[in-house]
């Protein structure tokens, strides 16, 4: 019993250490074209406050030979406080064809409001943002049976959603096959999801990586298959 103990203890640190501090690199796919290269790093540090921050950064850019016909160039970064998982600060960099966004998002969530740009917005309920959902999941016990209600924060806008779970769907990628939780969204007033903001995941049942990444943006869906991670 002792052994299986510290077994599954050391395997918990070494699974915490990556998570925390990774690379994830994807190929982006639209329509079934690899048009970009995407990546999502994450690294853990305490700010000023002597808060535990979880510093989250997404990165797509068009392939060279593609930047034309599928102009892409996004940078998002993420503050997270991995006390409360709530967002810290949220700054964008969008080039998606002719749609531009440059953004900072500053929350105070003692408060329970953030600035957008030049507006102030308070919210009741804690929230949080669709990037780092992605990590917020990797560490549930992802049963079929437990939904997930979330407020999800993007730009401005606070959206309920519930989450549900889809266990063990085989998966094959670049990488190998596995079996995988899909996680997808619903929003709790039954309404479609408009323009943007909607994200469907992949996570592997053992090694708890995500491995596949669906994001409905401005000008579609943008498919994401982990490619490498370090």
């Amino acid at each position: 019993m002792k052994i299986m103990f510290l077994i599954s203890f050391m395997s918990s640190l070494c699974f915490g250490d990556k998570q925390w501090d990774e690379v994830l690199e994807y190929t982006a796919s639209f329509g079934g074209i690899n048009v970009a290269d995407a990546s999502l790093s994450s690294k853990r540090y305490i700010n000023s406050e002597n808060k535990n921050i979880l510093k989250i950064q997404f990165v797509a850019k068009s392939k060279p030979s593609l930047k034309f016909i599928f102009p892409i160039n996004d940078k998002i970064i993420i503050d997270v406080d991995l006390n409360t998982w709530e967002p810290i600060k949220v700054q964008k960099k969008l080039r998606q064809g002719k749609y531009i966004q440059n953004s900072l998002a500053s929350f105070r969530t003692d408060e329970k409001m953030f600035i957008y740009k030049s507006d102030t917005i308070y919210y009741d309920d804690k929230v949080v943002n669709p990037y780092s959902l992605i990590y917020y999941f990797r560490i549930k016990d992802l049963d079929s049976a437990k939904n997930h209600e979330l407020q999800i924060v993007d730009n401005k806008k606070i959206i309920p959603l519930k989450f549900f779970v889809d266990n063990r769907e085989k998966i094959k990628t670049s990488l190998g096959s596995y079996f995988a939780n899909k996680i997808w969204p619903q929003k709790m007033d039954g309404s479609s999801f408009k323009n943007a903001g909607k994200i469907t995941m992949w996570i592997s049942e053992k090694e708890k990586l995500p491995l596949l990444i669906n994001l409905k943006m401005k000008f579609g869906s943008l498919n994401l298959e982990l490619s490498k991670t370090s």
